[in-house]
């Protein structure tokens, strides 16, 4: 944490506005004028990674390729459990259909962390809604029509609206003229409970035999016990299936649907069962549900035929006692409304959130970015509810992989506190409230956690479901006690952000008061000789779960002293004094464990050869932001650079088996502390790129997706962590804000890649303000709410640091921070372009695969040592540096890092083309500088890494410098890395 004391402020200037809402309105209209109906016509009916889906934050329903309907992936080995849903549950991928809170109860999972005591609470899913079946002369297109019957097939998917399309041509066999046909589906946005599917059909001809089937298929609904299923009593046109969760008998699940076929005035239809319109092609699980419309009139003159099925859904846990009362209403309801007025009230939903907030990136080179950007704000959002919302709805959080996918049992993880909130939260306190008050509705749970561990306060389990206790797969002790103080943070984010104090009167101050108590409780007095002492933690684990049950995580203890902070300073708002005694004395005395090279360690014995999975102790400085209680480092000249170094050295750890959110925050600590390079966007590619799957930009939980290339891991998907991680790079990297009681802060700096963008909308105490950031200036614009002026401080790095005043209609204007010098001296390349599409700037898609992922080549370049470009394989590799100009070259400065390649060759020219012919002006085989050593690879510091280092005999002038590696010291089959690679000016 830094100072929450505000100094007295300037007013800004009013005339600014003009100039800000002109550029805002500029970015804005690009951002308008992107595609974000995102398609494909490439079909791949088995790829899980190119799957789209509908969800509003209380329903999902994932899509096959198909258009509808239920699929299952098939698993490369189910035993070995390869191309499985991966840990806890092992099953294989299958399109979801979920309603949120919907957990079951069972004796244990396939996989876990502790024994398997208390059950396990996966979330069921329910019964596959979105199948609509057509017929025509006996025959039905379905997931199992065959591959040659299919034509003209397109899917899209839109991150601006939620609306997913699958048109295509059908051949029936024997036919002579395909069928068109075309799904539509959405998950309405305002309405929780309605999903709609809208089938049309085109090419119809006189006497064709045509039935659509509508079904409620029972193949999806895995954990479940059948209840009912059938048409609904006293109804007409209507079909239902009623499930409930595995060993939960008071709650259950309702599934109701409404069909409405078009034109009505021209066709009758008569009732069949669905088993006799569609036959082998009906499940027959228990609660499957189908009904079947035959066509009994001609075919209409047109020869189109529109079917669409509205759905209901409602469970125990939103709508307790009303379930298919609530269900069948609101399938009549969306009946009654019409499918004009349904869809169109759902897009407007969607437009009232862009207008309320956005991140825009303008520039054609950006496109993909920013529909990544977009995307990913789409993906988080779509799966979470607005906090108002009643219980049941507005608190069910935001699992890993959100409601179409069981990846991680659909479980609660941190994920959501720390890696999702904070841009929601930003952006959106009112979605971002669903996540705290899930905690809060957890919080009586969590205390008799405490009590069963002899623990004061509130204990989490490392997963939350159902029941919030402890249990195999979330287990509360010996392990994430930081999970603790990530909830408190949060809670702590949201009052800093929406100033409610009766939430934190009600809600906030209760949970970050429970952690703050558990923790008074947990830490151990470990004297240290002549009457001195300190507090430690033991058997606990970190983020970096390489590292289970060790003592005095760096993370755990730095977070808790955290967490006591703003227990007092709450206290102190709320003008209460119930807090333990001892609070002040474990925040002063918890001992931060570091290495004398300053390096915060991960645990007590952390080495230098350690590899960790993810961000860990670097969270102190980001999210946290960690003061150290007695104002200074044990070891390091400062607070600062120790977080630098740091950040260096477990970069340069980190697994590329890691997963997606991690280099995010690799992204903003870069930018708010690195002097020199663009490291920043480095990070920030390799936060976003080599997850994003085509063709949705939804994340992947690992850069490769085969298990047997990544570690042994089947990735989560969605991954909506990933989204979150990387969102952060732009709500809070570049921008630097970070939450503050009593005033906006921003320290805003820019790499030279990204020169402008805007994050609109951003909250604050009820107002709404405009950041846009651009390579000169940063205008934060007040923009409208809130209650009277806005304090703003500005971080002293920046030439106009210092704190100012907004009211409604000001903007301020401060410049933009930016890196200087090198990391080489006279080095030219730093920070410039990498040619080849996927090197300098997001591509979703890279057609260049020459290096391996996330360890691009513009890392070569960006002033760090930590960064570092790997080419894939050990044949010559090349990377091609454009210097902007024809400059004089002297020599080359390579740092190999501990990977080097074999040998090298240079080649300069004043054109690409000339590089094609060029002889080498520098070449030969590497030599190890710093060949491996035992003892030195134990010793936690930032190496050296291996150089090469290459003065020409005579200078040369270029404006092309290519660089080609061969070859590897290392055994695992990539290609050599180079961490630096500089050219000298004359």
């Amino acid at each position: 944490m830094r100072s929450f004391r505000s100094p007295p402020g300037r007013r800004a200037k009013q005339g600014f506005f003009g100039a800000a809402a002109a550029l805002l309105l500029a970015s804005t209209a690009h951002a308008q004028s992107v595609d974000y109906d995102l398609s494909t016509n490439e079909v791949n009916r088995t790829a899980w990674q190119r799957q789209p889906y509908v969800a509003n934050g209380y329903i999902g329903q994932r899509i096959p390729a198909e258009g509808f309907g239920y699929r299952e992936v098939e698993p490369n080995n189910l035993t070995a459990r390869d191309g499985t849903q991966g840990w806890p549950l092992f099953t294989p991928r299958q399109t979801a259909a979920m309603v949120a809170g919907f957990y079951d109860q069972q004796p244990e999972t396939a996989g876990t962390n502790f024994a398997q005591d208390g059950g396990q609470q996966p979330i069921s899913t329910l019964p596959t809604w979105s199948s609509l079946y057509f017929t025509v002369n006996n025959q039905t297109y379905s997931t199992q029509t065959p591959d040659e019957q299919i034509s003209n097939w397109s899917q899209s998917m839109s991150v601006q609206d939620g609306v997913v399309r699958t048109s295509l041509d059908w051949m029936p066999e024997g036919a002579s003229e395909p069928l068109r046909l075309t799904y539509t589906i959405i998950a309405h946005r305002v309405e929780p409970n309605i999903g709609a599917i809208r089938l049309t059909v085109e090419g119809l001809n006189e006497g064709m035999q045509v039935a659509f089937t509508d079904v409620f298929d029972g193949a999806g609904a895995w954990r479940t016990d059948f209840v009912s299923s059938g048409p609904v009593p006293d109804t007409t046109n209507t079909l239902h299936s009623a499930v409930r969760p595995v060993g939960i008998s008071n709650v259950t699940a309702y599934e109701v649907s409404v069909m409405d076929i078009w034109p009505r005035s021209s066709t009758q239809w008569a009732n069949d069962t669905g088993s006799a319109c569609i036959g082998d092609v009906l499940s027959t699980n228990a609660s499957t549900a189908s009904a079947c419309y035959r066509l009994s009139s001609p075919v209409p003159e047109s020869g189109t035929l529109d079917a669409i099925k509205y759905v209901g859904i409602a469970s125990s846990d939103a709508f307790p006692g009303t379930e298919l009362e609530t269900a069948l209403g609101k399938a009549n309801l969306a009946n009654s409304t019409g499918w004009d007025a349904i869809f169109k009230s759902h897009r407007d939903a969607w437009d009232a959130v862009w207008e309320d907030a956005d991140i825009v990136i303008p520039g054609e080179d950006n496109e993909q970015l920013q529909i990544a950007t977009r995307a990913s704000l789409f993906h988080i959002l779509t799966n979470v509810r607005n906090g108002s919302e009643p219980t049941g709805l507005g608190d069910n959080s935001i699992a890993p992989a959100g409601l179409t996918s069981d990846s991680y049992a659909g479980h609660i993880f941190w994920d959501a506190d720390i890696w999702m909130a904070p841009s929601i939260m930003s952006l959106y306190p009112d979605y971002a409230e669903s996540i705290v008050d899930f905690r809060y509705r957890q919080l009586g749970a969590a205390k008799e956690n405490a009590k069963q561990f002899g623990l004061a306060g509130s204990l989490y389990p490392w997963t939350g479901a159902r029941f919030g206790n402890c249990t195999g797969i979330g287990p509360c002790a010996d392990y994430q006690y930081h999970l603790n103080s990530d909830i408190a943070l949060a809670a702590w984010q949201y009052y800093a952000v929406t100033d409610n104090k009766t939430w934190l009167e009600e809600k906030g101050y209760p949970l970050v008061r429970g952690a703050a108590e558990m923790f008074a409780s947990f830490v151990t007095k470990n004297e240290t000789g002549n009457g001195t002492y300190e507090y430690v933690t033991l058997n606990t684990t970190g983020a970096d779960e390489y590292a289970n049950q060790v003592n005095n995580t760096g993370l755990t203890n730095g977070a808790l002293t955290v967490t006591i902070k703003q227990a007092m300073e709450l206290a102190n708002i709320l003008g209460v004094d119930d807090l333990p005694s001892n609070l002040s004395d474990i925040y002063h005395k918890t001992l931060i464990p570091q290495a004398r090279s300053g390096i915060i360690l991960g645990f007590d014995g952390t080495n230098g050869s350690a590899e960790i999975k993810q961000a860990d102790v670097v969270l102190l400085e980001y999210p946290y932001e960690f003061e150290w209680p007695n104002g200074k480092p044990t070891y390091g000249a400062s607070a600062e650079s120790v977080a630098l170094t740091t950040l260096d050295f477990y970069s340069g750890a980190n697994s590329p088996d890691g997963p997606a959110m991690t280099w995010g925050i690799y992204s903003i600590l870069a930018a708010e502390l690195s002097p020199i390079g663009c490291a920043s966007w480095t990070y920030l590619l390799q936060s976003v790129q080599p997850y994003s799957r085509a063709p949705y930009y939804q994340l992947s939980e690992q850069q490769v997706d085969v298990w047997a290339d990544n570690g042994g891991t089947n990735p989560a998907f969605t991954f909506l962590t990933g989204h979150g991680g990387y969102l952060q790079t732009l709500t809070h990297g570049y921008t630097g804000y970070r939450f503050r009681l009593d005033r906006l802060y921003f320290d805003p700096s820019l790499p030279p890649q990204l020169t402008n963008y805007t994050v609109k909308g951003m909250k604050w105490h009820g107002g709404s303000f405009d950041v846009n950031v651009n390579s000169k200036e940063t205008t934060i614009t007040y923009r409208s709410g809130g209650n009277g002026s806005a304090p703003v401080e500005i971080g002293k790095s920046n030439e106009k640091g210092g704190n100012y005043t907004l009211a409604v209609g000001e903007s301020l204007s401060v410049p933009t921070r930016s890196t200087s010098g090198t990391l080489v001296d006279g080095n030219l390349a730093q920070c410039k372009s990498v040619l080849g599409i996927n090197d300098t700037r997001f591509h979703l898609d890279p057609t260049n695969r020459t290096s391996r992922p996330g360890e691009y080549a513009l890392a070569a370049i960006d002033g760090a040592n930590s960064t570092t470009w790997q080419p894939f394989t050990t044949e010559p590799t090349s990377m091609t540096v454009d210097l902007g100009e024809q400059q004089k070259i002297k020599g080359f400065h390579l740092n190999w890092n501990n990977e080097p390649p074999t040998y090298y060759s240079i080649a300069v020219g004043n054109s690409s083309s000339d590089l094609e012919s060029a002889s080498p002006v520098a070449s030969g085989n590497v030599t190890l500088s710093a060949p491996y050593d035992l003892a030195q690879s134990l010793i936690v510091q930032v190496d050296v890494g291996n150089l090469t280092d290459v003065s020409l005999n005579e200078t040369v002038t270029a404006r092309y410098v290519q660089l080609t590696v061969e070859g590897s010291y290392a055994t695992e089959g990539f290609g050599g890395t180079v961490g630096e690679f500089a050219v000298l000016g004359a």
